[in-house]
């Protein structure tokens, strides 16, 4: 086994709220706001794509989902080519690492950031450097400072989780012209549906400008198929034919690729759940609280404090389950009843 394996753990997702319950002794209802799911749920027409795709269970899935790379491409406007799909974003960070980076080559990003890209990078034996957030968002200019002869791949999370903060389209641009073309720079948007601000980047089209850049999207968080896992990247041709290389052949099943062909074909399901989340999200902005509150471009919201636990034990005592972080806590927007009762404990606090 790799010596670097052994200062790993494996992912330890959040307890269940019945586990909860009985470890607090909690009476009534617990709401898991933890994940950043979309509770409200896929489009109706998901169920039916799925059901005529269980027919077809005892067939291999065709390699890399020919019928939903055609959807997504149609979608952004770009060549089949230059997608390439995972079995959601964790599997597409794994290949992009083993592909990209080597023994004692050079990895950056942000210190506060998903933590997939740094465990990725210690698997492949990198060397890693965490820039830290300023003030919630990435230092930019922090990271450019860090690339250097050995840097192979930078990861920029936009909006970045767990702050829910972004970096327009100038801040991008600017950033990208000081990084040296050799040096391969991804951008995660796993919440971009969810970003309405109007100088939210187009990182389809800076691809032309850009050809040492590549994008990631996915179909857990606003299309709400996190249980199905879809995810995938929008490049280069040559560097989806190189990571395909890497790509296990049936990694998407029929059942998933179905639904999400049926998610993203339905643009209209998607607007009203990302509009919902924009206005229960807009709620938490001048909250009259003395924690900060992160400005968010996600269905989450980031409340920075050095009282972590007593704060997660507050909402837990109201029913709602968040995330724990060293400086904070992540709280997904639920329904506008669980985001009021949220409020009320955040003003309370």
């Amino acid at each position: 086994m790799k010596s670097q394996i052994k200062q790993l753990k494996a992912y330890q997702p959040g307890l269940s709220p019945e586990a909860l319950k009985k470890k607090y002794h909690i009476e009534g209802d617990l709401h898991k706001l933890a994940s950043n799911e979309n509770v409200y749920g896929p489009s109706p027409k998901v169920e039916k794509a799925m059901s005529k795709a269980v027919n077809e269970l005892y067939l291999y899935p065709e390699p890399n989902a020919p019928e939903l790379q055609e959807a997504v491409a149609n979608h952004y406007g770009v060549n089949q080519n230059q997608i390439l799909f995972g079995s959601g974003l964790d599997e597409m960070i794994l290949i992009i690492s083993r592909a990209l980076l080597a023994n004692d080559e050079k990895m950056v990003t942000s210190q506060a950031t998903f933590g997939q890209y740094k465990q990725n990078a210690i698997i492949e034996n990198a060397n890693i450097v965490e820039v830290p957030l300023k003030d919630g968002f990435f230092d930019l200019d922090g990271i450019l400072n860090e690339i250097d002869d050995q840097t192979e791949l930078v990861w920029i999370c936009n909006p970045n989780n767990p702050s829910g903060t972004y970096h327009n389209q100038q801040e991008i641009e600017a950033f990208l012209d000081k990084v040296p073309s050799r040096v391969t720079v991804i951008f995660d948007e796993a919440y971009a549906e969810y970003a309405t601000a109007s100088d939210y980047p187009d990182t389809v089209a800076l691809l032309n400008k850009y050809p040492n850049i590549a994008m990631l999207r996915t179909f857990s968080k606003a299309y709400a198929l996190a249980g199905l896992r879809v995810g995938y990247l929008i490049g280069q041709p040559e560097l989806v034919e190189q990571l395909n290389v890497l790509r296990p052949p049936f990694n998407i099943t029929r059942v998933s690729e179905q639904a999400a062909i049926a998610a993203i074909n339905d643009q209209a399901h998607l607007k009203k759940a990302v509009e919902t989340n924009h206005e229960e999200r807009e709620k938490f902005k001048n909250l009259d609280t003395s924690l900060k509150i992160y400005p968010s471009q996600t269905n989450f919201v980031f409340i920075e404090t050095d009282q972590v636990q007593a704060l997660s034990d507050s909402l837990l005592k109201r029913g709602i389950i968040a995330r724990d972080f060293p400086n904070g806590i992540r709280i997904t927007l639920g329904y506008p009843a669980q985001n009021e009762t949220i409020r009320e404990v955040l003003a309370q606090f």
